[in-house]
């Protein structure tokens, strides 16, 4: 591959958009340029000057758009099988390698004519070729739509209608594409690499954080409306008992500095006391005080206690990775 040659700020641009394409999530300079500081060292990262031309090779480039979707959890710092390995396995001489380009001219092809390529529709296509096993099909599937995956040509067609900025999460209350969702997973897969951030997001978003984690437990779940909800924030029942709530929820979106007060427990036990719930969970990005802790156990109160380091678990298990 050759070099590009472009103003610094087009390449923000592109590489912004075609993040924003792979992943959802359209990125600022500033978010672009943090990212790639951590790993890159190109001089034109330190320039203020967005107008001065530079040139870079297309894998370079591909290196920077990778590693910044490993970075926003788009894909994951490396697979759980060595593929690669297994390819080396079975495809020992050059005659062995055309399998491998053919199929991966197949993948650019349906790409480059704008049909949607996934990894189960090329598996199909290669699964018809008999002399293939089963391993070796994975391997050729995975690698292939790895390749076509990290290219950075922009497709033929394309829009960014389902995108969002990244900074939303952080700033507003982002309602999700899906009825059927409270938050959407490009926002759950940038927290379960970006744990520590969760205490930074949106307090609303936080709601709908820990309201799409129950739901996917396979329980009915019942978003307050943040205003005016009495302390209760969320309402889980279960199927067979949609009258009394299963577990209230208060949530409580603090600094780590900030500790969930013994006040805010005792008064949280006497919701779940009045609605008559099995539970009562306090999920909080901080901590909840030590006092507060103590009452629970002292009193025997029906209050669980989710905090930082077990919300951060919650969106590394729901990670689409």
């Amino acid at each position: 591959m050759g070099a590009v040659v472009f103003p610094i700020q087009k390449f923000y641009d592109q590489t912004s958009e075609l993040v924003g394409i792979k992943s959802g999530l359209l990125l600022s300079d500033t978010d672009i340029n943090s990212i790639l500081k951590e790993k890159f060292e190109d001089t034109f990262l330190d320039n203020q000057s967005k107008d001065q031309i530079i040139r870079l090779r297309s894998e370079a480039i591909e290196l920077m758009i990778k590693y910044i979707r490993i970075r926003i959890g788009n894909i994951p710092s490396a697979p759980k099988v060595n593929y690669y390995k297994i390819l080396a396995k079975y495809l020992k001489d050059i005659e062995d390698f055309k399998i491998h380009g053919l199929y991966l001219g197949y993948a650019i092809n349906q790409t480059n004519l704008g049909l949607e390529m996934t990894y189960e529709s090329l598996k199909k296509e290669i699964s018809k070729n008999k002399k293939l096993n089963d391993e070796l099909i994975d391997a050729l599937t995975f690698t292939i739509m790895e390749q076509i995956d990290d290219g950075i040509t922009f497709p033929p067609s394309y829009n960014l209608d389902g995108a969002a900025p990244l900074q939303s999460l952080f700033e507003l209350e982002v309602f999700p594409m899906s009825d059927n969702t409270f938050i959407d997973q490009k926002f759950i897969d940038y927290l379960a690499v970006n744990g520590n951030e969760i205490e930074e997001i949106h307090w609303r978003n936080f709601e709908r954080f820990v309201a799409e984690y129950f739901q996917r437990q396979g329980l009915t779940v019942v978003l307050g409306s943040g205003q005016n909800d009495g302390g209760v924030d969320i309402r889980v029942f279960n199927e067979k008992n949609t009258k009394d709530p299963l577990i209230l929820i208060q949530c409580k979106r603090y600094k780590s500095e900030n500790k969930v007060s013994i006040e805010t427990v005792k008064a949280f036990h006497s919701d779940v006391v009045y609605e008559n719930a099995k539970l009562g969970l306090i999920a909080t990005t901080s901590r909840v005080a030590t006092g507060g802790k103590k009452v629970v156990n002292a009193r025997n109160y029906n209050i669980s206690v989710a905090e930082k380091e077990n919300v951060k678990k919650w969106a590394t298990t729901m990670w689409n990775k």
